[in-house]
């Protein structure tokens, strides 16, 4: 018997429920047909799709990801030691020491900044010091725009080349600053004690098992390898992904301003 959805499920329970379906009621990893080792294995598998493939984990807090520090170089004996190790600053000092140069003896901030290759998708860009939201464009719009990147003053527009995991504003800052993103990203780290909790909702938790389970019977063994279970649980497992989907759609529709205040109910 499947658990009901929306249940608060950590590593263990997911686990166990799985172990319970599929009918493996040994106690010890010696005696199961599917160790606890292959079990989060194929748990984390799962996870990390599911995230992936529904971008249902939105992140806004997690600094390390969610912010990108935009200053200029001190001095010109940081930039020096910034060029050292940056190709970007590389180049501003080049044209920081030269006399036909726009960036002649001007120290700008960077315009093209690495990403946390967790991310999937970037909902929201705004600044911490001012009231600003950069607007997405295209990278080809970079790309073609000589200019883009030769302009001093505030950024404002962004473009993301997430196959490079690199995110380009429009400008070069003379000032100091903080952007702000909120991100659809991958899971930080995977579940790997038996009381860590998947990070999307609650309401996502059992879908993981599913896909676990045609996981399990998947597996290469004469013991275990069951094609009709293996292909029923995978229909069950798309099935499960597009509900989660069509409920991303509903709550990204309620956090649109003018359905702002469904979203909180």
């Amino acid at each position: 018997m499947q658990l009901m959805r929306g249940l608060q499920l950590n590593l263990k329970d997911i686990r166990e429920e799985c172990w319970d379906i599929a009918r493996d009621t040994a106690t010890t990893d010696s005696d199961r047909l599917w160790t606890t080792r292959e079990m989060n294995r194929y748990i984390n598998r799962v996870y990390r799709f599911i995230a992936r493939e529904t971008k249902c984990i939105r992140d806004d807090i997690t600094a390390a990801i969610c912010r990108i520090n935009v200053a200029p170089p001190t001095d010109l004996a940081d930039l020096t030691t910034k060029a050292a190790t940056d190709p970007y600053y590389a180049q501003d000092l080049a044209f920081y020491n030269d006399p036909d140069s726009w960036l002649y003896q001007q120290l700008v901030s960077p315009y093209n900044f690495p990403l946390d290759p967790r991310i999937l998708d970037i909902d929201e860009v705004k600044w911490t010091k001012r009231q600003w939201r950069l607007t997405h464009t295209s990278v080809s719009k970079w790309q073609i725009n000589p200019w883009w990147e030769q302009v001093i003053g505030m950024s404002t527009e962004y473009a993301t080349d997430l196959s490079n995991n690199r995110f380009t504003v429009n400008f070069r800052n003379v000032e100091s600053d903080t952007l702000k993103l909120v991100v659809r990203r991958l899971p930080l780290v995977d579940l790997i004690n038996d009381l860590d909790e998947p990070e999307f909702r609650t309401h996502y938790h059992d879908f993981i098992v599913n896909g676990v389970l045609y996981y399990m019977y998947s597996k290469q063994d004469a013991d275990t390898i069951d094609k009709t279970k293996a292909s029923e649980y995978y229909g069950l497992y798309l099935k499960d992904i597009d509900e989660i989907k069509q409920q991303e759609v509903i709550v990204n529709n309620r956090l649109r301003p003018n359905h702002s205040t469904d979203a909180f109910r």
